[in-house]
């Protein structure tokens, strides 16, 4: 009997607005002919990035949702990879992608030691998107590193605007961090220079991904719905004030908005005080507008 082929595992990993969803799109689109799975893990009741993904059919995504997946959904994560090797054979390649404040050891685990798992899946790497912008400003540094500690290749993602010399301190600082791994730049989450099956440079083993604790729990979300379309100067201005009153604390926003007089859809993402209001899909009905804040809610009065 000829023996079952492995599905290839990739993990991608970054700290909250790094822009792994859309370097997983950028991904989907490079590779249209492979035949993609992918466990989306959100921090929150509401799956926002579930929705702007294009590209794996929507019965092969895989929400965790309610809790972080390195600390409080374990038990949920390896139920659904064992359901999605069973259910879905001609899956040629798993993606995973992690929260961004989750720790990527706990996640990449159970691929080792799970005997299970083992035989389901191949571990093919790590890719962890380093935000150019704003890494050395980040809040929760611990988780960055963390993240930044086990990648296979860390894409330097937003740098754009970084010359020849902010590049090498880029890439000094991040081998002096980790020796092992490789280092690319990216502009827009673009995935064009990337083999997703010549990620590893050195060979890993279940040490590799030992945790001792995330340190996450005072982080939360919070989540805002509206019914109807809404007035978009009027929610611009109170957004706008929010977020610039609030920047040390909303570490994250992330939304699909509907406004009123408006044909198309519009996707909202923030980082700090800043953010960014995106056309999107046209749409012949408006939906319900949604909202996710992430970061230290506590007393923040929405």
């Amino acid at each position: 009997m000829k023996e079952k082929t492995k599905i290839p595992v990739t993990v991608i990993t970054g700290f909250l607005g790094a822009g792994k969803t859309t370097f997983i799109n950028q991904l989907l689109k490079q590779c249209a002919e492979n035949k993609f799975a992918l466990v989306e893990n959100e921090f929150g009741e509401v799956a926002i990035d579930t929705q702007l993904i294009k590209g794996v059919d929507a019965s092969q995504m895989f929400e965790l949702k309610q809790g972080c997946i390195c600390c409080t959904i374990t038990d949920e994560y390896e139920l659904v990879l064992q359901e999605l090797a069973d259910r879905f054979p001609e899956v040629e390649h798993l993606l995973i992608e992690t929260t961004g404040v989750a720790d990527p050891a706990p996640v990449i685990q159970p691929f080792f030691a799970d005997e299970n798992l083992k035989e389901l899946y191949s571990y093919n790497g790590t890719i962890c998107l380093y935000d150019a912008l704003h890494f050395d400003n980040q809040p929760e540094k611990e988780i960055s590193l963390k993240q930044l500690a086990v990648a296979d290749l860390v894409l330097v993602n937003k740098s754009e605007g970084l010359n020849d010399d902010e590049k090498e301190q880029k890439r000094t600082g991040i081998a002096a961090f980790n020796p092992f791994t490789r280092i690319m730049f990216s502009d827009y989450g673009s995935a064009a220079e990337i083999d997703l099956n010549n990620i590893q440079r050195k060979k890993r083993t279940a040490f590799d991904f030992a945790s001792f604790g995330t340190g996450h729990s005072h982080i939360e979300t919070r989540l805002m719905e509206f019914d109807k379309p809404i007035n978009k100067n009027e929610f611009l201005r109170w957004f706008s004030y929010l977020m610039d009153v609030n920047k040390r604390l909303i570490y994250r926003t992330k939304g699909i908005l509907y406004f009123e007089n408006e044909p198309f859809e519009y996707i909202l993402q923030g980082i700090g005080g800043n953010f960014e209001l995106t056309e999107g899909d046209l749409v012949l009905e408006p939906g319900e507008s949604k909202v996710v804040f992430i970061g230290k809610l506590e007393g923040i009065q929405f």
